[in-house]
């Protein structure tokens, strides 16, 4: 018996068995995933809130110039708004939505 001689035979037969089995894995792993499905629930105010948000993208912008110069006020510090009208409009809504 030689020592130097080498049979690779035995090794090849390893290596594609080893080859195989992973792709049988990988095979039955891709067959039993495939059905499953995932489920995502939203709830009614999430779904409230995304109408709003796509109704408000939607929307044009009648007031831009509106906002445009309340912006600038505000950053130079000279916006004042009326306490009273604002007080007004708050009591206005409060008694609207009791009736």
């Amino acid at each position: 018996m030689k020592i130097n001689q080498y049979n690779p035979t035995p090794l090849k037969a390893y290596s594609e068995n080893r080859v195989r089995e992973s792709a049988d894995r990988t095979q039955s792993q891709s067959q039993t995933t495939a059905p499953s499905r995932d489920v995502v629930n939203v709830s009614s105010q999430a779904r409230l809130l995304g109408a709003a948000r796509q109704t408000a993208t939607e929307s044009s912008d009648v007031r831009e110039q509106k906002v445009k110069e309340l912006r600038d006020q505000v950053r130079a510090g000279t916006y004042k708004p009326d306490i009273r009208k604002t007080a007004l409009n708050l009591v206005r809504e409060e008694v609207d939505f009791l009736r």
